[in-house]
């Protein structure tokens, strides 16, 4: 079967990965949003109150869901912003690095959470 993803996503990712398979991307794709996206979000609190240490654990701990959501160019930005707080940029800086990452992800999200109704409702066929 094939899924006939958007193309938004990287799709060769997800064939290698996940193959045809719509119940453990629905899994994936709903895991993302209902629990990466939330964290992602808490992280615009801890930089902005400057808790590097709460930061770090974030952006450390939500690395492989962009990979693994299909959004494998995303990680490298994120890896980046790890280590800039890391390296104590300026808090300008990282929120700066934040929000450019915010952006690229919010012009996405539609398309995730699209993705898995839609594979919701394959299973159910």
């Amino acid at each position: 079967m094939d899924l006939q993803l958007n193309p938004a996503l990287d799709l060769n990712y997800i064939e290698q990965v996940y193959g045809d398979d719509p119940v453990i991307l629905h899994m994936i794709f709903d895991a993302f949003l209902s629990d990466s996206v939330p964290r992602w979000q808490s992280l615009h609190n801890a930089l902005h109150t400057e808790d590097m240490k709460e930061s770090a654990s974030i952006v450390h701990g939500l690395k492989p869901s962009f990979t693994m959501a299909g959004l494998t160019w995303i990680r490298p930005k994120v890896e980046v912003l790890e280590k800039a707080i890391k390296e104590n940029e300026t808090p300008e800086s990282l929120m700066d690095m934040y929000q450019k990452i915010s952006a690229e992800l919010n012009e996405l999200l539609p398309i995730i959470e699209h993705e898995s109704e839609r594979l919701k409702l394959i299973q159910v066929e």
